[in-house]
């Protein structure tokens, strides 16, 4: 039906009734994060947003759950509000240990303040703020860079303390210069304590934004180690052929890791991956599959077997060691000045990430010596520490004089290669 506004309103009239309207912008704006499960292993909620849904709910209804602080935000930018403009999409109502239930608030960049003023996410609970989370420059003034959305925020334990993490990402767009218009991913890692505050880890999150290409909740928690192993194939053997002699049952068992990777390889995309070996990493019967990738961003993944069939670590780039049938693999990598040494150990057929270190340019801004040189940074599972005690740390934890690498890239084995090479395996 066609509505005309007749010649007798007012303009008074007209400006209170917009600002009836604007009263009632998004008060939708808390969502409930999605459950994503990232491994075997239990993760916590994990909300992956790249576009905003369609909502259909009435804008002006009155649904906020009551004592929320958000209420009265507007869906096209938010309104003021502390340190910036809540952004609806990427603010949740949760439980976070030890906290109990909170509202994690993002808001966007205060751009009244200045134009490259970066995005804020705060903690509330009963209609406080707990604690407005450290961002990545002291002033949250972004120098080269303007922040563009939040692409993901994720709540897992990802250290296993019983304290739920956070882990953000967001992309920027160059301000200036060539690349203006081009735009990039940035993930923070903060972790959890006890009195339910959360620190943002400078050296792994600098390590991975250098490491990690393609960003995500997923690939971020690969890197620190976390959610590895997903792929599993149930070649267990059933309860009659259990009370079977053992010897008969170590056979099965043989026959099951082979099956189990000749299916792993089959199944597999061949293109992205650059070739196959058979490793020793710890001291049983069984070798490790290794498939190097085809780039620096690919890296490599081991594929090994244990008591739930298949076990799949990726490891970050290319390069890694391993001491054969030590039971220990490093992955020592990096780039442009941020570099890391990630000690695994190969338990039950499953890798588990025991230590890590992170050493190079760390701080920002970056640091320089009387000389002009770049001044590094070491950090031992995240206690910062000199050159000398840094390589001390490692050693103890991973003896480098008797770590061989991973592969040689001039005998690596095809898809066809790899196959063959497992059904003939002696063992």
């Amino acid at each position: 039906m066609e509505h005309r506004i007749t010649r007798w309103r007012t303009t008074l009239f007209s400006i209170a009734l917009c600002s009836m309207l604007a009263g009632c912008g998004h008060e939708e704006g808390i969502q409930q994060p999605e459950n994503t499960d990232t491994s075997a292993e239990q993760q916590q909620e994990i909300n992956i947003n790249t576009q905003q849904e369609d909502r259909q709910q009435d804008p002006c209804q009155q649904d906020q759950p009551e004592g929320s602080p958000l209420n009265g935000g507007t869906a096209a930018g938010g309104t003021d509000s502390g340190d910036g403009r809540q952004i609806p999409d990427q603010t949740f109502e949760l439980d976070l240990a030890p906290l109990g239930r909170v509202t994690f608030v993002s808001y966007g960049p205060d751009v009244d303040r200045d134009p490259q003023s970066d995005v804020v996410f705060q903690i509330q609970k009963d209609g406080r703020v707990t604690q407005t989370l450290e961002g990545m420059y002291g002033d949250n003034i972004r120098a080269e860079e303007s922040f563009n959305r939040v692409e993901a925020i994720s709540f897992p334990d990802y250290n296993n303390d019983g304290y739920d993490d956070i882990i953000t990402i967001c992309s920027y767009t160059p301000a200036s210069g060539a690349e203006m218009g081009t735009g990039y991913s940035e993930a923070r890692i903060y972790s959890g304590n006890a009195q339910g505050s959360f620190t943002l880890q400078r050296g792994v999150t600098d390590a991975a934004n250098s490491a990690v290409a393609e960003k995500t909740v997923r690939s971020i928690l690969g890197f620190m180690g976390v959610g590895r192993g997903n792929a599993q194939t149930d070649a267990q053997p059933n309860a009659q052929a259990d009370a079977q002699p053992d010897t008969q049952s170590d056979t099965r068992a043989t026959s099951g890791w082979k099956q189990a990777y000749i299916d792993h390889l089959q199944q597999l995309d061949d293109n992205g991956w650059d070739g196959y070996s058979l490793i020793y990493i710890d001291d049983d019967t069984i070798p490790e599959l290794v498939k190097v990738g085809c780039c620096e961003a690919m890296g490599c993944s081991i594929v090994s077997y244990g008591d739930d069939g298949i076990n799949e670590t990726s490891l970050n780039r290319l390069y890694f060691s391993y001491i054969e049938r030590g039971g220990l693999l490093c992955n020592s990598e990096g780039n442009m000045d941020y570099y890391y040494d990630l000690v695994y150990r190969m338990e039950k057929g499953r890798l588990t990430q025991i230590a890590s270190g992170y050493r190079g340019a760390l701080d920002t801004p970056r640091e320089f010596d009387a000389n002009g040189n770049l001044v590094y940074v070491y950090e031992w599972e995240g206690v910062r520490m000199g050159e000398k005690e840094y390589e001390q740390a490692l050693d103890q934890v991973y003896d480098g004089d008797k770590a061989r690498r991973g592969y040689e890239r001039d005998m690596l084995m095809t898809r066809e290669e790899a196959i063959r090479a497992i059904e003939t395996h002696a063992q």
